[in-house]
């Protein structure tokens, strides 16, 4: 209605304010707007009428009142009409309707024409139909009164049914010449007596028509009139008969009265009232406008008894006259009871007092009582006889100083009071607890006091009322532990949202590994193959070598297994991110960060995407960021991320296919919090359910500042629809976005609710073929840099390499499944990056991406060292030593074949438990004695996961810290988690339980190769250790020790020496001359306990 006029809106609210059904017909279309009240006058057609033109509505008179409506505008004056006949379609069938309406014009206040007409309606169509059947009644009993013989009663009858050409189109009436007993009624064999139907007379048939035969015989005769006629005498009462197609057939040349055709025929027994004998039977055809309902079926009686009972007039009248004497008798009985019920009064309110489940009593003002019921003693613990109540030991202890200023401000104050209290007597409810058992409870009561003024406005009496209100906050207290018990289960539900999503996301990494080592195994391949078609070279396959075009098929499929297991993952974590918003689940957390580094690095990241697209990006940064002194402020890096990246990866998209492909960010600070008047970028307005973060402690007291990042592309542009559906839950700018970028329709939305749970807002200015302009700010607070800004530092990177990981950026900006390598991708500068010259420069370098390399150098070596020397003067690598701890059988498979090929030696535990064991077989283990054995094991990192039976990565990985603390470990063992828990509380959990790392899944194997040099690196082992381990181990380099051709996976088992179901084979996998048997078994041992990846 806001977009209404205000007469209209007026006018509206008028008629819906009308007890009486009432509608506005407005404006030149006559949309009809009703009330209520109309909806019963209009029956079936609400409400598909509301808000429509009034000949889509009523079709069946729109004529009439279009005519109506018509004059109305050329006059300006009300019309009236009062009974009108409408046929009105509004039960199924066009039913005869009486209104009696009034047409009221309204005129336009600034124009002055009709604008509009508004209607009162008062349907009379009961009271209409109802005289007109009256004055048939009336006019029957005139005919009736004629009557001289049995047959005149039977025409008089027929002739007064002459004025009911609507209710009766036809009627005729047959006579029983034998009249038949109800007790006994005529048999249906053709040898029963005979009982003959005659016709006396009829009204609305020609005469002679098939309809009415002049006689027939009710016993033998099969007529459409016999089965109708036999079921009215066995009923004694009146027959409902439909026309059907058989009847219907009779009907021809029938010139119908009233409405034309009816649809339904009644048969009425006219029986003596004395013998219960039928002395004949009415038949009258229905009106078929109008429904047979109660008013229709009781007319009908009454015309049938109207033969019965000529005298009916007298009788009523010497009825009134009785029930006038019984009157004037039953006001003497009434006097009399009265002065009884006056007497009685008092015992009436006495038993009254006694009875009301509501203690009550009148005071004295010293607490006195002067009278009291039985439950307000029985609360009060007054004894009877005694009037003083002892209120300090009637209350619950910490009670009775409050009830005592109650009563003062009563005394004093003059005024009602009503308070809760408590009565120091124990209560029981009839509900058991959950065991079965008792409960018990204090009585809790409303007290009201009312003070009696006497004739000086002084207080003397107070009016007590005691309510037992214990049940009711019993209930309120099974209430809040019912909330309690909703809470709890909604906490479930929230674990079983992280269960699924860990299970969601699990898959995802054997998918991706298979995929990897399919494209790194294609790769491998075929460049062994153009080592035969290089220069010089002419390449001829064989029909053992398989054609070069179906190597670069397979990797393109493999890329795109990939992508598509990305773009599963972005749409996974977008519904999970949604779903922690609706719950209230997803918190901002302020960190001490440096948000022109946080926009500078990610930025960064953007360069392969940015060449592909051949985008160029300009990063501004304001003079305000410098004049402001902006350094290190409060903030949530990854909400900072998770917004940029959506905008970044959203213009990429949508520029990359323009000619002019330019994206610029700028970064600004200010004090004020910026306004869609200062800029123009319209914000979004707020949503009504989002709550500022900002304002909680831990966000500090600094100054305020707001900081706010545009992101201005050279796309395509919005229009003003599209821009409309922009930010909205599952919405794009249009249809064929998703079609043609991809997307889940969540990230503005996110991007929106992160933003405002920041304290800030976001918005666009964008126009169709001019680009667009996104642009957020957020709230923070000025602080001092943290006291380990290394941990800062890596913390900030852990952000980026979660929120921007290379293969995720590919999918997300929308680039095309392509064959070439990340490598072929990468350059040394970003095609276009520039910084504004007159602004604040920051250069940006191409973030290094490269493969992995399969060989990693001695641990134990110092920096710059050359490892290694063999006899030949070649380098020899050494292997890393890796302990992967995975109970899914499938995710351990590939991972373990994975680290296989870039060279690792491989042990498996499938739980805490069974790595616990394997580590006190390795050269970590020191022991409770600090002895080392000759033969140990060597170990260099451990994969674990966190969700395992038995023992999970959690509680093994805090065992393994706490025997480090205790002496029982050399040195540090580095360890990477592997999970599926993906949340950033979830990763920070992980860190503090002893994680030296944490890997998400899915990943990516090179990214898991590059956290393992890195963890490696960082916890070296002494040259000595290593040396000693790797002597020990018998461990070569791993081209030479490694059978890939033929993988053979051992597990570590549990220490009561039971394998726990997966593995127990001991196989070795086939060596190469450089280590003997007997020396492999030295090396790996015989034991169950502990067996190693094939070497």
């Amino acid at each position: 209605m806001n977009g209404w006029s205000k007469q209209l809106r007026a006018m509206v609210l008028l008629c819906f304010a009308d007890p009486s059904p009432a509608s506005i017909l407005w404006g030149d279309d006559s949309t009809i707007i009703y009330n209520e009240p109309f909806t019963q006058l209009i029956g079936d057609k609400h409400p598909v009428s509301q808000g429509q033109n009034i000949c889509i509505g009523f079709p069946e008179v729109c004529e009439y009142f279009d005519a109506i409506i018509k004059a109305q505008k050329e006059t300006g004056k009300a019309i009236v009409q009062k009974d009108t006949l409408l046929l009105i379609h509004r039960y199924g069938f066009e039913e005869e309707t009486y209104l009696t309406y009034k047409f009221i014009p309204v005129i336009c206040e600034n124009e002055g024409h009709v604008i509009a007409v508004r209607t009162t309606i008062d349907e009379t169509t009961s009271q209409v139909i109802g005289h007109r059947r009256m004055a048939v009644i009336r006019a029957m009993g005139e005919q009736l009164s004629k009557a001289q013989s049995v047959r005149d009663l039977w025409n008089h009858l027929i002739q007064g049914l002459e004025l009911a050409d609507k209710d009766a189109p036809f009627s005729f009436l047959y006579s029983v010449s034998e009249s038949t007993d109800k007790s006994n009624p005529p048999p249906s064999t053709a040898s029963s007596s005979p009982i003959p139907c005659v016709l006396e007379g009829s009204v609305g048939i020609p005469e002679g028509h098939s309809i009415a035969p002049s006689g027939f015989d009710l016993a033998c005769d099969q007529t459409w009139l016999t089965k109708p006629f036999n079921q009215a005498m066995d009923a004694m009462e009146s027959i409902l008969v439909p026309v059907d197609s058989e009847v219907r057939q009779v009907f021809d040349g029938i010139q119908f009265r009233g409405f034309g055709e009816p649809t339904n025929v009644v048969v009425s027994p006219i029986m003596d009232s004395e013998t219960q004998s039928v002395l004949a039977f009415l038949v009258i055809a229905l009106n078929p406008r109008l429904s047979y309902d109660k008013d229709y079926q009781e007319w009908i009686q009454i015309l049938s008894k109207q033969v019965t009972t000529p005298q009916l007039s007298a009788i009523i009248l010497r009825q009134e006259i009785e029930r006038r004497l019984a009157v004037a008798k039953q006001e003497a009985l009434d006097r009399e009871i009265l002065s009884q019920q006056l007497t009685e009064s008092e015992k009436n309110f006495a038993r009254f007092a006694t009875r009301i489940p509501v203690g009550l009593a009148i005071l004295k003002t010293d607490g006195t009582a002067i009278i009291a019921n039985d439950l307000w003693r029985s609360q009060t613990r007054l004894e009877v006889g005694s009037s003083q109540v002892d209120w300090e030991k009637v209350l619950v202890a910490g009670e009775f100083e409050p009830v005592t200023r109650f009563w003062s401000e009563v005394v004093e104050e003059k005024k009602p009071v009503t308070f809760q209290t408590r009565i120091d007597k124990p209560w029981r409810p009839l509900e058991l607890n959950t065991d079965g058992e008792e409960q018990w409870g204090e009585i809790h009561i409303l007290l009201t006091l009312y003070p009696d003024l006497d004739d000086e406005g002084n207080v003397s009496t107070i009016m007590s009322c005691i309510t037992d209100i214990t049940e009711l906050k019993w209930s309120e207290k099974q209430i809040r532990a019912k909330m309690e018990q909703a809470l709890d289960m909604r906490r479930q539900q929230e674990r079983f949202i992280d269960m699924t999503s860990h299970e969601m996301r699990n898959p995802l990494s054997a998918l991706i590994g298979c995929a990897d080592e399919i494209l790194s195994s294609l790769h491998e391949f075929e460049d062994s193959v153009k080592k035969f078609s290089g220069p010089g070279k002419v390449y001829e396959p064989t029909s053992t070598e398989p054609p070069m075009h179906l190597i670069s098929s397979a990797i393109e499929a493999t890329d795109t297994i990939i992508y598509c297991a990305m773009h599963q993952k972005r749409i996974i974590d977008d519904i999970l991110t949604l779903s922690r918003l609706d719950s209230n689940l997803l918190v901002v957390s302020p960190e001490a960060s440096q948000p022109v580094h946080i926009i500078h690095n990610a930025l960064k990241m953007f360069e392969s995407e940015l060449k592909q697209a051949d985008t160029k990006l300009n990063f501004v940064q304001h003079h305000s960021i410098e004049e402001l002194k902006v350094d290190w402020t409060l903030l949530d890096p990854s909400r900072v991320l998770q917004v940029l990246l959506n905008l970044m990866t959203n213009a990429i998209k949508f520029t990359r296919t323009e000619e002019v492909r330019q994206i610029t960010v700028t970064m600004a600070a200010s004090l004020e919090r910026p306004s869609s008047q200062k800029t123009d970028v319209e914000y979004v307005p707020k949503h009504q359910s989002s709550s500022d973060q900002t304002v909680k402690g831990e966000w500090g007291d600094g100054e305020v500042l707001y900081i706010s990042i545009t992101v201005t592309d050279s796309g395509r542009g919005l229009s003003e629809g599209e821009k409309a559906n922009l930010f909205h839950l599952f919405m794009q700018a249009s249809p064929k976005t998703h079609v043609q970028y991809g997307g889940s329709g969540l990230g503005l939305f996110i991007s929106r609710q992160l933003t405002e749970m920041q304290g800030g807002e976001i918005g666009v200015r964008s126009e169709r073929g001019k680009g667009s302009t996104f642009q957020f700010y957020l709230k923070t607070r000025r602080t001092t840099p943290p006291l380990d800004l290394k941990a800062s530092e890596d913390g900030m990177k852990k952000d980026l390499q979660m929120a921007l990981r290379d293969d995720a950026l590919r999918e997300a900006c929308g680039f095309e499944i392509s064959s070439l390598s990340r490598e072929d991708m990468i350059h040394n500068n970003v095609s276009g990056m520039t910084v504004r010259k007159e602004e604040v420069r920051i250069p940006i370098r191409p973030l290094p991406v490269k493969r992995m390399s399969s060989r990693i150098p001695p641990l134990g070596s110092k920096k710059g060292a050359k490892g290694n020397q063999n006899d030949g003067g070649e380098r020899e690598e050494v292997a890393l030593e890796v302990l992967v701890v995975e109970d899914n059988l499938l995710n351990q498979k590939v991972l373990v074949k994975s680290l296989r090929k870039e060279g690792y030696r491989i042990n498996v535990a499938n739980h805490g438990g069974e790595a616990l064991e394997f580590l006190k077989r390795t050269t970590f283990w020191v022991g409770e004695s600090g002895e080392e054995e000759n033969t140990k094991q060597p170990l260099n990192l451990i994969l674990m996961d966190l969700e395992m039976p038995i023992m999970d990565g959690i509680t093994c990985v805090r065992q393994i810290r706490k025997w480090e603390a205790q002496g029982m470990i050399r040195g540090h063992v580095p360890i990477i988690a592997v999970t599926a828990n993906a949340r950033k509380d979830q990763i920070m959990s992980t860190i503090e339980a002893g994680m030296d790392d944490v890997t998400t899944k899915p990943y990516r194997i090179h990214d898991m190769l590059r956290q393992i040099e890195t963890l490696v690196n960082r916890y070296p082992k002494s040259e000595s250790d290593t040396e000693n381990s790797n002597s020990e181990a018998g461990i070569k380099n791993p081209s030479h020790t490694t059978d890939v051709s033929n993988p053979n996976i051992h597990h570590a088992q549990s220490s009561n020496g039971n394998a726990s179901g997966r593995n127990r084979s001991t196989t070795k996998s086939s060596t190469t001359s450089s280590t003997s048997p007997s020396e492999r078994d030295r090396t790996f041992g015989n034991s169950s306990n502990a067996t190693r990846d094939g070497d």
